[in-house]
């Protein structure tokens, strides 16, 4: 492998671990019954301190969308832990990549619809165009590494 695509090749495992740590660390504390109100109430505290005038998160007093909550919380650790071992070797994970892609581009559709229609903190639109920003230097790299 010539020179430049190993560097290449280095930068697009950087940005899959990066991508892979973002999701554990943000979503990890949503898992826990207790502390994902406290998160929640983090958020709605920071959207405050940035001067972004949304409607607060409310916090869920019945299980069902507590449950919701910590199942999603779940799911973004896994998908990140995913990433985190397609990192070892992208060139053979390719579908992974793409899907992840797609699901993070999806994802920040969805923030900016719920922001637009019904007051979504403007913080989770960062973090939707955070996704996005992932999502094309995925396909960059798959570009340039040529798979």
């Amino acid at each position: 492998m010539e020179k430049e695509q190993f560097r290449t090749l280095n930068q697009f495992k950087a940005l899959l671990r990066f991508s892979g740590s973002f999701n554990i660390i943000a979503a990890g504390l949503f898992i826990f019954p207790i502390l994902f109100e406290h998160y929640l109430q983090f958020w709605n505290t920071l959207n405050s301190l940035c001067g972004f005038e949304n409607a607060l998160i409310t916090i869920p007093t019945d299980p069902f969308h507590a449950l919701f909550i910590n199942t999603a919380g779940i799911d973004l650790v896994l998908i990140g832990a995913i990433i985190l071992y397609v990192s070892r070797d992208p060139l053979r994970n390719k579908g992974i990549i793409i899907m992840n892609a797609m699901g993070r581009t999806l994802f920040t559709i969805l923030t900016i619809y719920y922001h637009i229609t019904a007051d979504l903190l403007f913080l989770f639109v960062i973090i939707g165009i955070v996704d996005l920003c992932i999502s094309l230097g995925f396909i960059y790299f798959l570009r340039k590494v040529k798979i």
